[in-house]
């Protein structure tokens, strides 16, 4: 699988988008958007996928986060991605990579859980 970045509420039309879309273009990461209606499907059926393909209506529990999956990018790749955005100001609070362990999740329980992980670190400091 190429690198990939999925991208959930993070569209052209926000500042952080723009600039978060910007950066994967320039290490060559191919991005896809994932829309709400595609929340259903599991993080390595959006992450196989070349463009959006579900046809399913909104559901009205969609997570208002933006989020950010990572996908196929080596460690080097990775580091040098996560320093670019330090550096541009461009943050993220959730966001994960796809794993063995995750690459089934339904897209909306992945987000919840980074989720619920980065607030239960965030209050345990």
């Amino acid at each position: 699988m190429r690198p990939k970045a999925l991208l959930y509420r993070l569209g052209e039309d926000t500042e952080t988008g723009r600039a978060l879309r910007a950066g994967l273009r320039a290490q060559q990461i191919l991005t896809l958007t994932v829309e709400a209606n595609q929340l259903g499907e599991t993080a390595g059926r959006l992450a196989a996928a070349n463009a959006a393909g579900v046809d399913a209506p909104t559901p009205p529990d969609a997570p208002e986060t933006a989020f950010l999956l990572l996908c196929a990018l080596g460690d080097r790749q990775l580091d040098r991605l996560l320093a670019a955005m330090r550096r541009a100001g461009v943050s993220v609070p959730y966001k994960a990579v796809l794993t063995e362990h995750n690459r089934e999740w339904r897209f909306r329980d992945l987000i919840a859980e980074v989720a619920r992980e980065h607030e239960f670190l965030k209050n345990s400091q």
